[in-house]
């Protein structure tokens, strides 16, 4: 059965592994050419122990539609490394996943992560994103039915998050 990340207060969890995973760390990035670049840290937990972390690049953006705010967060698996960290993360954990399937599904609870809050004054929106080739370097084809953006990035998952 594949993993699936529902949402809770700070976190998303997975019943069938038993894996938290915590909303994560924002912070400034070191990457001076992209403005609005954030360094997500996200750390994975079992019955109150660290199983795994992640850390990669995103990005914000600020937009406002019919009146109403909203924040956008892009979630950026690539490089391919991104992606192999997954896979290992995948295999250290004894996941039988697909690697396509658990990939999805990891980065559905990435986004689940942030699907609690009720603090927000602005409609947050999570987009969690791979670039096609990094995903075919690690033998992972595009997944059926998934949003393919300009810069040839793959929609993964995503989250709406309504203002509070």
């Amino acid at each position: 059965m594949p993993v699936d990340f529902t949402p809770r207060e700070r976190s998303a969890f997975d019943d069938m592994s038993g894996i938290s995973i915590l909303r994560p760390r924002m912070l400034p990035a070191s990457v001076s050419e992209r403005t609005g670049t954030i360094e997500f840290q996200y750390s994975f937990r079992r019955d109150g122990r660290d199983v795994g972390s992640l850390g990669f690049l995103g990005t914000e953006e600020l937009v406002e539609t019919d009146g109403r705010r909203e924040r956008i967060y892009t979630l950026d698996l690539s490089p391919g490394k991104v992606v192999e960290d997954i896979l290992r993360f995948k295999q250290g954990i004894g996941n039988a996943d697909r690697d396509a399937e658990f990939l999805q599904g990891l980065a559905q609870g990435l986004a689940n992560a942030f699907a609690g809050q009720t603090s927000n004054v602005d409609d947050l929106r999570y987009v969690v994103v791979a670039h096609a080739d990094d995903l075919a370097r690690v033998g992972i084809s595009v997944p059926d039915g998934s949003a393919r953006l300009t810069d040839g990035s793959i929609v993964l998952a995503d989250v709406f998050v309504p203002a509070h």
